[in-house]
């Protein structure tokens, strides 16, 4: 395991040498999987020396740490304005529809991301912590902004939105392997809006 002590960049050649390492990382982490992409291959497409990884890195896995933080932060931005701009009182169907749309679309358009980087939040207590967190943080927000108008306490509304984000999430899982077809997913959806209604706005 490599111990070289790792440089924090300041100056902006520094770190858009760095965010290049980790764009590099994310797109072969992707195309070829994590296990099978070597620091050599993300130097030479991040346009660096594999000496220069290193500078900024410890190992591969301090490389994919930073991989699944762009991934996140990508799939923050997703949700970010249905979090910020709508009103969940007024419009709380049409959250939960937006909600879903927007998850079945990140699950989308970052396929290969998704697939690789959860398959390896199994095998990896850290990726799998930063997931959590993410969850955690979503949750959390969603709890504030629904508990202004809910009965329920919110020790149990918080409970509620996970069991609603693990009917989301399963949703997406079974449309993008194909389990549900396109001319089914409407109906689908619909139910799903159902039970999270029926869940989150009963006492």
């Amino acid at each position: 395991m490599a111990t070289n002590e790792v440089r924090i960049p300041k100056q902006k050649r520094s770190i858009e040498k760095k965010d290049a390492i980790i764009k590099a990382s994310y797109t072969l982490f992707c195309e070829k999987g994590y296990y099978k992409t070597n620091t050599a291959e993300i130097a030479k497409m991040a346009g660096v020396s594999t000496g220069i990884v290193y500078s900024y890195f410890q190992d591969k896995k301090d490389i994919l740490i930073e991989v699944v933080k762009l991934y996140i932060s990508r799939l923050n931005k997703q949700f970010q304005p249905i979090l910020e701009f709508f009103d969940f009182e007024k419009d709380f169907i049409v959250v939960i529809n937006k909600f879903i749309d927007t998850a079945i679309s990140s699950h989308q358009m970052n396929l290969e991301a998704h697939n690789e980087f959860l398959a390896l939040a199994l095998l990896n207590a850290d990726i799998q912590n930063l997931f959590n967190k993410f969850e955690e943080e979503t949750l959390s927000i969603l709890l504030e902004k629904i508990a202004k108008y809910s009965l329920t306490t919110d020790e149990l509304l918080l409970e509620k939105l996970r069991v609603s984000y693990g009917i989301i999430e399963n949703l997406c899982h079974s449309y993008i392997s194909s389990k549900i077809r396109e001319d089914e997913l409407e109906q689908m959806k619909s139910i799903c809006v159902s039970l999270i209604v029926e869940l989150l706005q009963n006492p």
